[in-house]
């Protein structure tokens, strides 16, 4: 707004108020100074002229209100308007003139109707047109390329305003004469014009146009015209899809079918101009224009079908292509409808076929418009692996989109995704890669079959250069083996070198462990045993976990039976030693982390978590034997007091040695055997059987170790539990021999707990045995029983193994 135009505004309103001269040129001179240096600005405007006005206004919130509102939009010169306000607000004079009467305002009762409009002319020249209010009659559209624009559009334009005008007088003219008017208004009606005796009607029930003809035409022409209504219903359809999907936001797939459709309109607008030459040199009749528009009209039939088939669908992407594909298909008798819709289906997959082969090609995802199949989840860091056992990144972050697979790619889609998820893996991990210079162009192809050769070829190059990656330039078997080193006890000298530093820390209460003082003695083992070889030793670290084996097993496996819900309930970690809390930890870098990764580390850490006990109930148990060796120097009648206890302790030894041998020599040994001769054996084509043999090892493992059962783990866990105590009570008394009495019954009732949970466990090993059919867990059955003697005390229980 121009300071000029606002003070001839101000002039006629105060000359309209019949304010003084002298007053008028006081307040215009004081807007003079304000216009032009405040522009607009707040700067100059202080809160108390604010406050002095909203005090005087009638509603003094609303004033503040509407003050704050018009500042918020940008109002121009809102400053010099509050100056001159209040400057009349503080005149008495100025204020009494224009509250003299109680008539409406000023400028409404004293201008007449010249006056008004001249000043209205004003205002409209300072403010611009009242844009808003001149479109509150314009017909509303809901989508369209230019919504502010609803005029712009090559569709019917079916408001009211259109309508409502008379029909041409067709009935007072000749049948002939009527022909000839009737195709004129035809060919208009085909491209979206309204014609003299044709108009288009909107169904409001179907969205559709329909046609409204006029009363007075002849009834055998009228039929004809009936037949051909369709063709304009048709083009509406095609139209309208086009112009509303062909905007931002409807996926590229959309938008190159709606310029694809805009492409068929071209043509079909040439139709049309040949009709209309053949009208003018007077050789195109109503049974001409029925006979020439019939393959047009069935291909424009096909093309409406399509379009409001994606339109009630809220097709986009690969649903967009299936629809389309499948229109291919189904044209096996019309060459023409066939040839377009193979025009559409191939325009509208190009910018498709882009993004599947920058993902196959490059393992990139550029899909702005959420087109594409596979959907790229990167919640979290790559760096950072899911702290749940149940998550696992690799699953995570790409994802399949099962609606947007197109249907001549579904039997391809896993293969799709695995290629572009092993490509993206070498794009984070080596960046020296070097691509293919040439790739082979992907572009729509009726028969599916017709991708497989182009997506094997991707596929293999994506799958040999990622498992090089792994297994040779970042030395995968060569963690695995670490990792076989520290979490499977591998290295004997290491384990005890290990326990005998860290036996006395680790019986504490776990809150009074020290971790550092852990690290430290694990260095100091390491370096004084032959792990001091490893190339990986520093990525293990010690862990204290703050919950028991049975507790992490059932997390681990999500084991959710009625059954078994006692054994989910977590331990309280303030009751957990260092022992039974502990655990090594393995630092792994991507892209490593794919196989070892933190569910993996888990099933190492179970494995681990039972080795160490036993090995320390072993320990328990020979220091019994050296401690009790100072009964060798009693009597013989002293002496052989003791001997139920020393046949007790061999007992229980036997127990575990020939558990430890089971568990390390017929379970753990061979099956690492077995996956790293798959491993290498060059028969490995990709990463995701690399991922299948090492969880397929994991599982096994814990199966046949008894270590995905509950029960079974609960039943070992007993008889170790009562090998400690027995191994803590003969350390008793070994230090003290009195109350030999009390010593036999103790012996007597460790030896029955001993039995009864050995009865158990081996009752509960045959059941499993014989119900899934496993005959390698039957070995521990018969290296425990190798004489029967078991099998005959079973007996008396009532019990066969």
């Amino acid at each position: 707004m121009e300071g000029s135009g606002v003070l001839g505004i101000v002039h006629d309103l105060a000359k309209d108020a019949k304010v003084p001269p002298e007053m008028m040129n006081k307040h215009i001179g004081k807007l003079q100074e304000s216009v032009g240096l405040l522009s607009g600005s707040m700067q100059d405007l202080s809160h108390k002229k604010l406050q002095d006005l909203s005090n005087q206004a009638e509603n003094p919130s609303d004033f503040v209100a509407k003050f704050k509102d018009a500042n918020s939009h940008g109002v121009s010169n809102l400053v010099p308007m509050m100056e001159i306000l209040h400057g009349i607000c503080r005149d008495d004079r100025t204020k009494a003139l224009f509250s003299k009467s109680k008539r409406p305002p000023p400028i409404m009762s004293a201008a007449n109707e010249s006056s008004y409009r001249a000043l209205k002319e004003k205002l409209l020249q300072q403010v611009g047109p009242l844009s808003v209010l001149d479109n509150q009659n314009a017909p509303q559209r809901s989508k369209r390329l230019f919504p502010d624009r609803p005029y712009m559009t090559l569709d019917y334009l079916c408001d009211d305003l259109m309508i409502k005008g008379n029909f041409g007088p067709l009935g007072k003219i000749p049948v002939v004469s009527q022909e000839s008017a009737i195709i004129e208004d035809l060919l208009y009606c085909f491209i979206g014009i309204e014609g003299s005796h044709i108009k288009p009607i909107k169904n409001a029930s179907t969205g559709q146009v329909d046609l409204k003809l006029d009363p007075s035409m002849d009834p055998s022409l009228r039929e004809l015209v009936q037949r051909i209504a369709p063709l304009c219903q048709h083009y509406s359809t095609i139209v309208q899809f086009a112009e509303d999907w062909f905007q931002q936001g409807s996926g590229r797939v959309n938008q190159a079918l709606s310029g694809a459709l805009y492409q068929v309109i071209k043509d079909y607008y040439i139709f049309v101009t040949q009709l209309e030459s053949q009208l003018r040199q007077h050789e195109l009749t109503l049974n001409k224009l029925w006979f020439y528009i019939q393959p047009t009209l069935s291909t424009m039939a096909m093309v409406a079908e399509l379009c409001r088939n994606c339109e009630t669908m809220g097709a986009r992407g690969g649903k967009t292509l299936s629809l389309l594909h499948q229109l291919v298909t189904c044209q096996t008798g019309n060459e023409n409808c066939k040839a377009v819709a193979e025009f559409l289906v191939k325009a509208a997959a190009k910018p498709y076929f882009e993004i599947l082969s920058r993902w196959i090609h490059r393992g990139m995802i550029s899909d702005s418009g959420k087109d594409f199949f596979v959907e790229d989840n990167e919640v979290i860091d790559r760096t950072i692996l899911p702290l749940e056992y149940s998550d696992d990144y690799w699953e995570r972050r790409y994802t399949l989109r099962m609606d947007q697979i197109p249907a001549f790619l579904h039997s391809s889609s896993d293969m799709i995704l695995r290629t572009g998820k092993y490509l993206n893996v070498i794009q984070q991990c080596d960046k020296s890669i070097r691509w293919p210079e040439s790739v082979d162009e992907v572009q729509y192809m009726a028969n599916p079959d017709q991708y497989t050769p182009l997506l094997e070829k991707a596929h293999a190059f994506a799958s040999k250069t990622l498992l090089d990656l792994l297994v040779k330039d970042r030395d995968l078997i060569g963690h695995l083996r670490s990792v076989k080193h520290y979490f499977l006890l591998d290295q004997g000298d290491f384990i005890v070198q290990f326990m005998d530093l860290c036996e006395k820390e680790l019986l504490q209460n776990v809150n009074k462990v020290e971790p550092a003082r852990l690290e430290s003695l694990l260095e100091l083992a390491q370096r004084t045993s032959a792990a001091n070889t490893d190339p990986y030793k520093d990525n293990v670290g010690v862990e204290l976990l703050p919950y028991d084996l049975i507790f992490q097993m059932c997390k681990i496996l999500s084991i959710d039976t009625d059954s078994e819900m006692d054994f989910k309930t977590p331990s309280n970690a303030s009751d957990l030693t260092g022992l039974e809390a502990f655990a090594f930890g393995y630092d792994v870098q991507w892209p490593i982390s794919l196989v070892l990764n933190r569910k993996s580390l888990a099933c190492y850490q179970m494995l681990l978590r039972q080795l160490f006990y036993c090995k320390h109930v072993e320990r328990l148990l020979s220091s019994v034997w050296i401690s009790t060796k100072v009964f060798k120097c009693y009597p013989t009648d002293q002496y052989s007091q003791y001997a139920a206890s020393f046949a007790l302790r061999q007992k229980m030894l036997n127990f575990l040695q020939n558990l430890e041998y089971y568990m390390t020599f017929e379970v753990l040994e061979p099956n690492w055997e077995a996956m790293i001769a798959k491993i290498r054996s060059g028969k490995i084509a990709n990463v995701d059987q690399v991922l299948e043999i090492h969880s397929d090892f994991l599982s096994t493992c814990l199966n046949d170790c008894m270590l995905s059962s509950p029960q079974l783990l609960t039943t070992v866990r007993k008889l170790l539990g009562v090998c400690v105590e027995f191994a803590s009570f003969m350390e008793v008394v070994a230090q003290s021999c009195d109350e030999l009495d009390t010593f036999h019954d103790e012996v007597a009732k460790f030896d029955l707990r001993f039995n009864s949970v050995l009865f158990s466990l081996l009752d509960r090993i045959a059941q499993m045995g014989r119900e899934n059919y496993n005959e390698r867990i039957m070995n521990i059955l018969h290296r425990l029983d190798f004489n029967g003697f078991y099998t005959q005390a079973l007996d008396q229980f009532g019990c066969t193994p």
